[in-house]
């Protein structure tokens, strides 16, 4: 009698651990570990976008504004950045996205600055909310801009204002 209630729990225990994998889920947040908020918004050019559609791929949430001088001088290296980890396979993730998010209030100067800063490339979106926006207060970047890189699985795997420090996390998690 006891051996069978020793096998019922160890039988119990075995098929209950089946179903854990290991890996808790992680909870929605802005630091490393934890999983991106999602985003649904239309991109500049009007056509849907939402984060979900990017499951799998490495990507880059990079706040910026046209009339932000730091910004400016980071475009540069943003497309570099595109350019040489697009087509790269990561520790969890492929094929660099970046999703450059504006706090501008106006649309003319952010799309004369993207056509100068040969930024086409990048998935671009803006509210015309400038710091109030909601995407801004969703990632704590209203005071100032950060960039969050995330992972195949949607969790936060760098957050810096620094975009070096960037390239230099993609260099790691590169294959």
């Amino acid at each position: 009698m006891k051996n069978k209630l020793l096998l019922t729990i160890t039988l119990t225990g075995i098929v209950f651990l089946s179903f854990i994998n290991g890996s808790p889920e992680p909870r929605e947040g802005l630091d490393i570990g934890n999983k991106v908020p999602s985003i649904d918004q239309p991109m500049l050019d009007g056509t849907p976008f939402s984060t979900d559609s990017l499951k799998g791929k490495m990507v880059l949430i990079d706040f910026w504004a046209s009339f932000d001088a730091a910004s400016r001088m980071e475009n540069q290296l943003k497309t570099e950045i595109l350019n040489k980890y697009k087509n790269r396979e990561f520790l969890n993730g492929k094929d660099l996205v970046i999703i450059s998010i504006s706090l501008d209030r106006f649309k003319t100067p952010l799309k004369e600055v993207i056509e100068q800063d040969n930024l086409e490339s990048l998935m671009h979106l803006c509210d015309f909310e400038g710091r109030d926006s909601r995407l801004a207060r969703r990632f704590n970047t209203s005071k100032q801009m950060k960039n969050y890189l995330v992972d195949g699985d949607g969790r936060i795997v760098a957050v810096t204002e620094n975009i070096h420090a960037i390239d230099q996390t993609l260099a790691r998690l590169s294959k």
